[in-house]
């Protein structure tokens, strides 16, 4: 064996090893986005639900107390009060304990969180 034997054989040698490395690499690379275009997708719809059920929480909270009182000597700012307070009520007992601790884990305080989401449900109707 001569010296060019030899060092095609090193060559080959770091050649593989270095392919195999940056096959090892790129299925890391994939298997990571993988994984987080799963969690991204079942968190997205996790919130779409929470949002869907918001929207329900504000309708019902509309038809069953605020369009009974609106516009007249009752509907005033502690009416208003009450009627965020139940739609966020409404909201928080449907969903379960794991949705609840998602929330609070990606937002803080649940409270906090539905009721900007009840306000801009309550936005969104009123402005289409």
């Amino acid at each position: 064996m001569n010296w060019q034997e030899i060092v095609i054989k090193i060559a080959i040698g770091v050649a593989t090893a270095l392919i195999a490395a940056l096959g090892s690499w790129v299925l890391v690379k994939v298997k990571t986005f993988i994984s987080t275009k799963i969690k991204n997708t079942k968190l997205a719809e996790l919130l779409t639900g929470v949002l869907g059920v918001v929207e329900s929480a504000v309708k019902a909270t509309y038809q069953t107390y605020v369009e009974s009182i609106k516009g007249t000597d009752k509907w005033d700012i502690d009416a208003q009060k009450t009627a965020l307070l139940n739609a966020l009520n409404m909201t928080k007992a449907q969903l379960s304990d794991k949705v609840k601790k998602q929330i609070e884990s990606m937002y803080g305080n649940i409270d906090v969180y539905l009721t900007t989401q009840i306000e801009s449900t309550l936005y969104e109707l009123k402005n289409k």
